[in-house]
């Protein structure tokens, strides 16, 4: 698209200029002041070119606009205002970050076409071929039918028409089968690198995807039914989510999967990689914020917290999902947070404050605890004893805050202040969603905590991997896939198996399942909605994408209606009449993509009914 148009030259410069996001994707800028077709065309440029492409896919993979606003188990935190994204109502063409997605995804796809456009027989050109099919599947959960554009765009061409969605699954599937079984690809990689393995996962996706998209029919919006019309591409889904498990069975805790020290473990099929050691750049602005972007506010550096941004805590349906004994609670958020000494040096950091619990896990029996956070089955009675039991280590003398709070994330919640000297000064219960608006009244995702944070004001210092594709996702996708080529027994067998890892309890049946979360008596639970609750428990924080679970599945608007206190059904419907199930073709490329005019938009964001 022309408003991705870029020299040669500026395609090598930038990538000097932008961020960490993986070391080993810096390209070297050799070519400026040279001819950039006979750069792009040595192995030097080639290679840049596509580290370029792996480069772009750093925003992507970062950015939780789109991918986990409006749904049912995040929510805003205290004094917080809702983002657009999240009350649909407000969601416009014009809108930045959707903007910048469309922008970003074919920035990406552009990068991977010149290294097809160079040379096509370089091995170089089977990783391009994977990031171009993964480029379009984002663009199609998010937009539907989209320009599908091959051609390395180096011209002043202004004509992109939308294709068909049906055609571009189409040609993903035909492509990266031919990568999987005819690619120089290797078998499998950890390490952020395209493998064959990663397009097995991919293939899984995009069958799951196409499947739902054109072989089923919605019926009910309000009441997430549909019509299956045929079977085959969830057939195929499964079979590809069987072939990227590869036998391998969930032997990893939960906890050692996720942990800050085992990047790059068994369980991992594609990563974005980040690098902290070696980074030329500002430390503290060259990495991503997903650290900080899943929790309430418990301060800075300033007072050794950890920054987050209010945002993208667990609805009350959210905190109700992990039972007793289900070990993803503890792994996923941090249920405590340590104090911090303030002396005349100023603040500790490190070990102590937030990030003791990874830096200093022998000493963290006698630190002191600034917040503490339980799981809604935990008895209240039991946590206030648990409080005074240990009423020494919430003493806030000398250190930098000088308060504490405890919290039972119950609905009602119990919240208990404690004063400087450690004791509870008041004990109240209030509903969830007003307890929430209390300071700090919110959990904390740890998933991509890097305790190599240092101490500063900054959102962009966290140098994890980005987790893309991995092992009980690809579970999952089967088990959605087995359950919607009606194989119900195939599908409870891998939701068994990731409930098993966490030891959680097992199902005789789906219809074994008893929520434990709140929703009224027109909302009974089916099979799809424990698949559905099983990846909230096993990706939560992720940044993997509630949204585009619960568009693909046809519960968008159930799930919003029944869980998202902010939306309505008029607010999910345009002025067109119609349901917001995608997002808007921005308003820049309708006026500057000649192929695409105003009858082009997505239902839900045309002016007026047609």
């Amino acid at each position: 698209m022309k408003k991705i148009l870029y020299s040669f030259t500026a395609l090598c410069l930038s990538a000097l200029t932008l961020s960490s996001c993986d070391g080993f994707l810096n390209a070297d800028n050799k070519s400026a002041g040279s001819d950039a077709n006979e750069y792009f065309s040595t192995e030097e440029g080639l290679a840049s070119l596509k580290n370029q492409a792996y480069f772009s896919l750093c925003p992507l993979v970062t950015t939780t606009d789109y991918n986990e606003w409006g749904t049912d188990i995040y929510t805003t935190g205290r004094s917080s205002d809702p983002n657009s994204f999240h009350k649909y109502a407000s969601l416009t063409a014009e809108d930045g970050s959707i903007k910048s997605f469309y922008i970003n995804a074919y920035k990406m796809i552009n990068y991977a076409n010149g290294v097809i456009y160079y040379n096509e027989a370089s091995p170089y050109a089977d990783e391009a071929k994977f990031l171009r099919n993964y480029g379009y599947y984002l663009l199609t959960q998010q937009f539907g039918a989209v320009p599908y554009i091959t051609s390395y765009i180096n011209s002043g061409e202004r004509s992109y028409p939308r294709t068909e969605l049906s055609r571009i699954y189409s040609n993903m599937i035909v492509e990266l089968e031919d990568l999987y079984t005819a690619s120089s690809l290797p078998d499998a990689s950890v390490d952020g690198v395209a493998s064959k393995r990663a397009v097995a996962a991919l293939l899984a996706k995009v069958y799951l995807a196409a499947g739902w998209d054109l072989h089923t029919t919605l019926k009910d919006a309000a009441k997430g039914s549909y019509e299956i019309t045929s079977t085959n591409y969830f057939n195929k889904a499964h079979q590809w989510a069987e072939t990227a498990i590869n036998g391998q069975t969930l032997n990893m805790s939960f906890a050692d999967k996720w942990s800050p020290f085992n990047e790059n473990n068994e369980e991992i099929i594609f990563s974005v990689q980040y690098q902290r050691e070696g980074y030329a750049g500002d430390i503290l602005n060259g990495g991503h914020g997903l650290q900080h972007a899943f929790g309430h506010s418990y301060g800075d550096a300033t007072n050794g917290m950890k920054s987050c941004r209010n945002q993208l805590i667990p609805t009350a349906k959210a905190a109700y999902l992990w039972d007793k004994g289900d070990e993803r609670w503890q792994a996923t958020f941090m249920p405590i947070m340590y104090n911090a000494k303030k002396d005349d040096k100023g603040v500790h950091w490190g070990t102590e404050g937030y990030f003791a619990a990874w830096n200093a896990p022998a000493d963290t029996a006698k630190l002191h605890i600034v917040l503490a956070y339980f799981p809604y089955y935990a008895n209240h009675d039991d946590v206030i004893k648990w409080v005074q039991d240990n009423q020494s280590r919430f003493v806030g003398t000398g250190y930098a805050n000088k308060t504490g709070r405890v919290f039972v994330m119950s609905d009602p919640m119990l919240q208990l202040e404690i004063k400087e000297n450690g004791s509870i000064g008041s004990n109240k219960t209030v509903a969830y969603n007003s307890g929430r608006e209390t300071s700090n009244a919110g959990l904390c995702v740890k998933k991509y905590d890097d305790p190599k944070t240092e101490q500063a004001s900054s959102s962009s210092q966290c140098y994890r991997d980005v987790v893309v594709f991995h092992l009980s996702d690809m579970y999952l996708v089967a088990a959605e896939a087995y359950l919607m080529d009606g194989k119900e027994s195939q599908a409870l067998a891998k939701v068994n198996a990731v409930r098993a890892r966490a030891k959680a309890s097992q199902l005789n049946s789906f219809a074994d399942y008893k929520e434990k979360y709140s929703h009224s008596e027109t909302f009974s639970l089916n099979a799809l909605d424990v698949i559905l609750d099983e990846r909230a428990r096993e990706l939560f924080g992720e940044n993997e994408g509630r949204w585009v679970d619960l568009r693909r599945c046809k519960q968008l608007v159930r799930y919003n209606l029944e869980f998202n206190e902010f939306v309505s059904l008029s607010d999910m419907t345009g002025a067109d009449g119609q349901i917001k199930w995608l997002r808007p073709i921005p308003a820049a490329e309708i006026s500057t993509n000649t192929g695409i005019n105003d009858e082009d938009q997505n239902p839900g964001y045309k002016s007026s009914i047609q």
